[in-house]
């Protein structure tokens, strides 16, 4: 995966990174980020967030937090 580790924080929420695109691939021609492509990949994936680091966007799975049962 290059420079990232599987694991990503971002606002103390851990996500798996189930994929890394160029931004670029869904502009659209007034260079504007086509939400709905976006959203498609995104739900092709089993993603549930994006983040957008160096020109890439991250395609992730937020990671939930442990519940610890007594």
């Amino acid at each position: 995966m290059g420079l990232y580790s599987n694991i990503v924080y971002n606002n103390n929420i851990a996500y798996k990174i189930l994929d890394i695109v160029n931004v670029h691939s869904f502009l659209n021609s007034d260079n504007s980020i086509n939400q709905k492509v976006l959203g498609l990949y995104v739900h092709e994936k089993n993603g549930d967030h994006v983040l957008q680091r160096n020109g890439k966007f991250l395609i992730c799975e937020t990671i939930e937090e442990a519940i610890i049962i007594k």
